[in-house]
């Protein structure tokens, strides 16, 4: 280890970038697909978080607004604890269906997921929703082999 560290904690940083991810993909679903269509995928979420706050509660503070946000993009990510829950994992996969459904405009990776697109116009990347995913996940690994092996 370069800095001279034994332990990484990568689980938090890993489920942070899939919700990074997931959030984009969501962005451009609903530029995409009619709202009535939509997965609904943030606002479930949401509602989760809200109808059982033991994972987050303790760790929120703030205003209303301030929670809000908090519970959707905080680094320490207590999003991850909902992913399991079948109301969220219908709104996933509903959200990938929509989007493999027809190609995904390039101008739009561009907005919500710039370094996939990259990837994508180099043809190093397809441009489904499982792919960028799982891109996207792989670039924060790379980021931690880089800190235990160096470049």
């Amino acid at each position: 280890m370069i800095d001279h560290f034994a332990i990484l904690k990568v689980g938090p940083a890993l489920t942070f970038a899939l919700r990074e991810a997931l959030f984009s993909l969501a962005a451009i679903e609903e530029e995409l697909v009619p709202a009535k269509a939509c997965s609904g995928l943030r606002q479930v979420l949401e509602d989760v978080m809200l109808d059982r706050p033991e994972y987050w509660q303790s760790h929120y503070h703030g205003d209303g607004n301030a929670r809000r946000l908090a519970r959707g993009y905080s680094y320490s990510d207590r999003v991850r604890y909902y992913w399991p829950d079948s109301q969220i994992d219908d709104a996933f996969a509903h959200l990938v269906r929509n989007l493999a459904d027809s190609p995904i405009p390039l101008p739009l990776i561009s907005q919500y997921l710039p370094l996939q697109y990259v990837k994508v116009r180099s043809g190093e990347l397809q441009p489904t929703p499982r792919e960028l995913i799982i891109n996207h996940i792989q670039d924060i690994l790379a980021q931690y082999h880089t800190a235990c092996e160096g470049q």
